[in-house]
């Protein structure tokens, strides 16, 4: 038993130093380990540390090592499947902001009751059959919703971080409750709640090799310094790409406005050379604001969030590229059945509709193009969707279109980083992105933003 106080204790230390304050799930996580630190702890001084000060001749020390005995073993059983069914909430994001709080008050309730059903003289005695009763739901809910959310997840790379985090961590915990919860309840005289370091010694090994190898629980080992060089190098390398993709998209709307400037001096029509020009601003101002966002970490994603109006950041980000999409012979068509002001990171939120726009016009060969884009009200917040009829995506491409890096266009000059830069963008909201397509018939990207963002 002494193996899970020190190891849970370990892990709960390692992610409070590593992970940032504000991950609420890893808070949770290090409440479930001291949890299950403290319920060893209990069972080690019972059977190890109390002999051991009885021998040494400290008699005193006893009565109160009992009493802590006492209470560690109560707190351990009715805060680890609270823990636990907090941790996997949390982790996938599945309640808004604004329910957690509340939901967080009202899963304490039977912590509370619990101290109803035990007896805390002479020595602990749980009711685990009423323990049984909330317990059982709140872990198998948690298996449910870690499993979901990492089946549900389409990016491959999170899909994978995912995995490794339902491994380590559910097969440990339905261990705990399988030996730990059930046969108690069947025989409060089982001796079989200690095989459950078993499970745990499995869980640690499994994510000890996980971040030496792949990295869980946002945390990653390198071994040799030549390999945190080159990831430092990599880091700067994908900010820069990011920056330069952003360029990309905003050079080719300057030249082409330079373009109609140039013929229009050429044809002394001096207001469409003057319109041209004015409309080439918007597009150095979004190349700068992108600059702004590049940090020293690109791979994280810093939102400066204000409160805009959404119907109309959207049609700012369609009049910048309707003249391109005129030219081209382009129709976009809008529906927008939302009027909402919506809290987020207008810079962020703009970059991906115009990453998805340029991509819908680039897959589009057909004479008659067409763009739909759609702002509605769902269940669970809002949607976005941007439509096309383009040549589609083949099903073996699909799968892989938010890997960074990945292009399905033959251009060298295609990074592969439009949509794996607005997977990135939408997850910080706390929204999800998703895209449908079929070849020859074509494409529909739909953005979910959650109730929470809506002012």
């Amino acid at each position: 038993m002494f193996f899970i106080f020190f190891f849970n204790t370990l892990f709960a230390i390692i992610l409070f130093i590593t992970q940032p304050k504000e991950n609420e799930a890893n808070r949770w996580m290090i409440t479930f380990c001291m949890s299950a630190a403290i319920g060893a702890l209990s069972e080690s001084i019972l059977t190890d540390i109390i002999p051991v000060v009885e021998k040494i001749g400290v008699n005193l020390l006893s009565p109160f090592l009992f009493d802590v005995h006492i209470y560690f073993q109560f707190l351990s059983q009715v805060v680890s499947p609270y823990a636990i069914l907090m941790y996997s909430i949390v982790y996938s994001k599945i309640i808004k902001v604004s329910n957690k709080k509340k939901l967080q008050y009202i899963l304490a309730i039977p912590m509370v009751v619990m101290v109803f059903f035990a007896d805390f003289q002479p020595d602990i005695a749980i009711n685990f059959r009423v323990l049984l009763m909330w317990s059982a739901p709140y872990i198998l809910i948690a298996s449910y919703i870690m499993f979901y959310t990492y089946y549900t997840e389409i990016n491959m790379y999170q899909k994978q971080s995912k995995f490794r985090v339902f491994i380590v961590l559910v097969p440990a915990w339905l261990g705990v409750f399988i030996f730990n919860y059930v046969f108690r309840a069947i025989d409060i005289h089982t001796e079989l709640f200690r095989l459950v370091p078993t499970f745990f010694f499995i869980a640690y090994l499994l994510f000890v090799l996980y971040i030496f190898l792949h990295g869980a629980f946002g945390m990653k080992v390198k071994i040799e310094q030549q390999q945190i060089l080159d990831k430092s190098m990599q880091i700067m390398s994908g900010g820069t790409a990011i920056l330069n993709h952003t360029i990309k998209n905003e050079v080719s709307k300057i030249k082409f406005f330079f373009n109609i400037a140039k013929d229009s001096i050429e044809k002394k029509d001096l207001n469409e050379a003057k319109n041209s020009i004015e409309s080439v601003f918007p597009a150095i101002e979004g190349i700068d604001n992108m600059v702004d966002r590049i940090r020293s970490k690109t791979e994280e994603i810093v939102l400066k969030e204000t409160s805009v109006q959404l119907e109309e950041l959207i049609r700012g980000c369609i009049d910048k590229v309707q003249p391109i999409f005129n030219s081209k012979g382009l129709e976009i068509k809008t529906h927008f059945k939302a009027d909402v002001t919506l809290y987020c990171d207008d810079v962020l939120l703009a970059e991906v509709i115009n990453n998805i726009l340029n991509n819908a016009m680039e897959s589009i060969v057909v004479p008659n193009g067409q763009i739909h884009v759609q702002l509605s009200k769902i269940k669970n917040g809002l949607s976005i969707e941007v439509s096309d009829n383009g040549v589609g995506i083949p099903k073996e491409e699909l799968k892989r279109i938010m890997e960074p890096f990945f292009s399905t266009k033959k251009n060298i000059k295609n990074h592969g980083l439009g949509l794996s830069f607005c997977y990135k963008a939408i997850r910080a909201h706390g929204g999800e992105i998703f895209v449908h397509s079929e070849v020859n018939k074509g494409t529909s990207v739909i953005i979910q933003l959650p109730k929470s963002r809506i002012v």
